[in-house]
C-alpha cells in the first residue's frame, strides 16, 4: 500500500484577486502557505505528493517540482475534480491523504493520527472547531462516527468541520460525479464508513482577504 498526498491547487482565487502570485504561494509566517500542507502530508507518511494545478500557474508548477512533488496539469472545475485527477492511476488499495493548500492547521502530525485510526473504515476525517462555518463542510458526529456532512450550509448543524482526510483509493471512484469532495464523503458517512478524528481548534483558511490578514497577524 502506498500513501499518496493529493493537493488541489488549480483554483483561480477569485475572492483574493488581484494577486501578484498564485494563492498557494502567498506567504504566511515567512513560508508559502502550500508548504504547511506538504509538510503535514510528509509527516503523515506520504510516499508521494501530487500537486494538481493549471498549465498557466507556472509558479505553482515550479514550486511543486522544487518541493519534490509530482505535478499533474489540468483544468478541473472544482476541488473534487482536482482530487479526481490526482488519484488517477493509483492502486485501489492505496491510501490517499486529502487536504487544501490554502489552510493551516495543527497538529503537524495530524495525518498520522488519521492513518492510525482509520481501521476498517473507508475514510478518517480530521476535525476542527472554527467559527467560520459557512465556507466549510460541517460534520455531524455521533461518538467517533461521522453520520453526515453539510457542504457550506446556511444553518450549520454543528461547530465541527473536516479539514483533512485519509481515504482509501477504492472509496474515491465516485469523485467525478461531484463538484465538492464533501458530498462524496457525505455518501460514505451515511453508509457508516467514515470515522471522525478531532485534531484541534487551530484552523485557518486564507481564502478571503480578511482571513489572510488574520492568518498573517497571528503567524
Amino acid at each position: 500500500m502506498s500513501v499518496v498526498g493529493v493537493v488541489p491547487a488549480a483554483g483561480l482565487a477569485t475572492r483574493l484577486q488581484p494577486l501578484e502570485t498564485s494563492k498557494e504561494l502567498l506567504e504566511v509566517g515567512g513560508r508559502p502557505v502550500i508548504d504547511y500542507l506538504l509538510e503535514r502530508m510528509r509527516a503523515g507518511g506520504a510516499d508521494e505528493l501530487r500537486v494538481v494545478t493549471r498549465p498557466e500557474k507556472a509558479d505553482v508548477i515550479d514550486h511543486g517540482r522544487d518541493a519534490g512533488a509530482t505535478v499533474i496539469l489540468g483544468t478541473p472545475a472544482s476541488a473534487a475534480g482536482s482530487f479526481s485527477l490526482g488519484v488517477a492511476g493509483l492502486d485501489p488499495g492505496d491510501l490517499v491523504l486529502l487536504g487544501f493548500p490554502d489552510t493551516i492547521w495543527e497538529p503537524v502530525d495530524g495525518y498520522a493520527h488519521l492513518v492510525d485510526q482509520l481501521g476498517d473504515d473507508d475514510a478518517a476525517l480530521g476535525l476542527f472547531r472554527t467559527p467560520d462555518l459557512s465556507r466549510s463542510d460541517v460534520v455531524v458526529l455521533s461518538g467517533e462516527r461521522v453520520t453526515g456532512i453539510a457542504v457550506k450550509p446556511e444553518a450549520p448543524p454543528s461547530d465541527l468541520i473536516w479539514g483533512c482526510a485519509a481515504v482509501r483509493r477504492s472509496a474515491l471512484d465516485g469523485l467525478a460525479r461531484h463538484t465538492e469532495a464533501g458530498t462524496l464523503l457525505d455518501e460514505l458517512a451515511k453508509a457508516g464508513r467514515v470515522r471522525g478524528v478531532y485534531l484541534s481548534d487551530s484552523w485557518v483558511d486564507i481564502g478571503t482577504p480578511e482571513s489572510l490578514e488574520r492568518a498573517r497577524a497571528s503567524a
